[in-house]
Parts: C-alpha cells; structure tokens; sequence
C-alpha cells in the first residue's frame, strides 16, 4: 500500500466508511509493514489524528464520570490546546508515536467517530517512496539469528549491526555489516551476494562464511567454511587496483588497514568437511596426506619423489589437522608449513630397506 492508498482509507475510517474488508486490510496492512513506514502530515491532519487518539485515549481510559463527554450529544473542543491538561499529555505521548508509526495508530483506531464533529478533508500527497532497507543490531550479549528475504541466514554476533535490502534491487544481493557475523547465503547464480564492511567487499554466490570487522579492530577476516568467495579491498592505494583474492573452505582472507594488505592463510582450526578413515597400517605417507586433504578440503603440497618409498603405520582419531600433522611429522620425521592458505610438507627420502 502507497501513501496515496493510506490517506484515502483513513478518510474513509474517519468517516465510518471502511467495510470489515478494508478494516482487515489496515490491519494486514500494518502487520506486513510494521513500523517502517513514515507518513508526512500536514498540521492540519495531525489535528485530525490528534482528535482521534484523544477519543481512543477517553473512551479506553476514562470511567463513566468521566470530566469528558463521549456522548453522542457532545462536541469536540475546536483545538486541542483548550483540553484539559491530563488528555492534551496523554495525547501528545500518543501522537509522538501515532504520526511516526501512522500504521500503529491507525490500526487501533475506533471504527466510529464522535457525532458532531465530522473530520476535515485529507489532502492526498505525491506517494513517498517505501524504505528499501532494514538494519538490525544485536544489542544483546548473545548471538542472535536474523533470517533474511531472499532465503538467507545470518547469525549475527554481539554488539554487531547488519543493513540488508527488503526487496531485491537489480541484480545483487546486498549487506552491509559492522561487527561480526556467519552467513550461510541462499544460492542464486543470477544474483550474486555482497557484503560489504569498511575496508573489503565478499562476493558470492552461494555458500557460508565469517565476517569479522569491528569498528577499531587492526585486521577484517572472512573465514570461509563451504563454497568459495571473492573478497576485495574497498579503498586501494593511489594508482593502484584494488586487492582482490579467492578464498577457499577453510581458509580466511585478512586485510590490514594500516599496511593496506590483503592476505589468504588457512583458518586457525580447520573444519572437518569430508570424513575420513585415519587408521594407516603399512601406507604410504602420500596416501595418509591425500586422506588429510579430503577430509579438511586443503591443498597439501609435498614432494612425491621424496615420499615414493616412505610407508608408516598410524592411528589418528578426532585430533584436529593441525595436531595430526604434527603426529604425522614427529613420527616420519617432517616438518610442514602454513603458506597462502596451503600447507607445504617437508620430509627427507626414505631407503629402502
């Protein structure tokens, strides 16, 4: 519904006019919409409103006595500054509420009017445009889970604010984030997913991965755990292209402001993405490699040449990779390291004995 909808259906519920399907319909109205939607007012509409909420406030409030009369015999004073001084309070609380959140009010609002005192016309204004964002912020001390419209989810972290778009415009899907959070993104092809923070921009098109990028905090991380993304740097050095790098499972991308650096390394404690069985009697060192590459989905880089006649008996269980790594080196004698999201395995030939 557009603003010039609203204005003509509230004239008609000031008059009595609405059937029970346009009740209904403000009501559905004001359900899908909430309060996101802000109507500008004209003083003299405000002084219609203001004369509704006054009635809701009376005759929801007031005792039978009441100092007002309700009755169809009464007449509404011309202006609201001549009422009594509790009701021109209690009303101007309500109208700080009622003209920010029309759709509120106007949902609440008493079907019939006061006999004797017939409504002022609305004027119909040029239609505003409806707002295309939404921001949520976890003020909480927990993790807070916020689905979003194109089949998305997000678990957003403690003291962080995400805006997203309500309605798809164009073709990307569009998030800004401050703070920390896990995305698990709806796959669609045909619109890409972005999310962008103060220093980089994650490009994707459907897959999960952290965000984290606190105001003030020296490096932003995108920690990925299934699919690929593509993060960017947003602000590059003169004369320069912006950074820009793919980012695999279990690998992060970190970008340091102050040096202006933007890196891939693996993450601190890789997932577990492909079980595997790592009970080895007798095997081949390559083979228990390629079993350790499957089940985290991390490229292993090691010489086969040098490994061709190194066989091993060995037995690992739910250890992390990098502990199994380091029983795999203390047993064979290796050594390994961490470079540019890969692991580069060291190790001497082995004899044949």
């Amino acid at each position: 519904m557009n603003q010039s909808d609203f204005r003509t259906l509230l004239q008609r519920y000031q008059q009595g006019a609405c059937t029970p399907a346009e009740i209904q319909r403000i009501e559905a109205w004001y359900r899908c919409l909430g309060a996101e939607q802000e109507f500008n007012l004209s003083p003299a509409e405000k002084e219609a409103l203001m004369a509704t909420v006054w009635q809701r406030i009376n005759r929801q409030t007031a005792p039978a006595s009441s100092f007002l009369d309700t009755s169809p015999k009464a007449a509404l004073p011309d202006g609201w500054a001549s009422w009594p001084a509790r009701v021109r309070w209690a009303a101007a609380a309500a109208l700080v509420i009622g003209v920010s959140l029309v759709g509120l009010q106007v949902a609440r609002l008493p079907v019939q009017w006061a006999a004797g005192w017939p409504p002022k016309p609305l004027v119909t204004p040029k239609p505003a445009a409806p707002t295309s964002w939404q921001v949520f912020t976890n003020s909480s001390a927990y993790e807070t889970h916020v689905a979003l419209p194109d089949g998305s989810a997000v678990t957003l972290a403690p003291a962080s604010t995400l805006k997203y778009q309500r309605q798809l415009r164009g073709n990307r899907r569009i998030a800004y984030l401050t703070g920390a959070a896990f995305f698990d993104v709806f796959h669609d092809k045909q619109h890409p997913f972005l999310v962008f923070t103060d220093k980089v921009v994650t490009t994707v098109l459907g897959t999960s991965f952290r965000v984290q990028a606190y105001a003030g905090q020296a490096e932003v991380q995108v920690q990925v755990r299934t699919g690929a993304v593509r993060v960017s740097q947003r602000v590059a050095a003169a004369n320069t292209a912006p950074a820009s790098l793919v980012v695999l499972p279990n690998q992060q991308a970190v970008y340091s402001p102050a040096r202006r650096q933007l890196r891939r390394e693996l993450v601190p404690t890789p997932a577990l993405v492909a079980p595997q069985s790592f009970v080895f009697n007798d095997r081949p060192v390559a083979e228990v490699l390629t079993a350790l590459e499957k089940a985290y989905g991390v490229s292993i880089m090691y010489d086969a040449r040098a490994l061709h006649n190194c066989t091993i008996n060995l037995s690992l269980r739910d250890e992390p990779l990098f502990t199994k790594l380091d029983m795999l080196c203390e047993t064979l004698g290796a050594t390994y390291e961490k470079v540019d999201g890969h692991i580069l395995f060291h190790s001497q030939p082995c004899q044949v004995e």
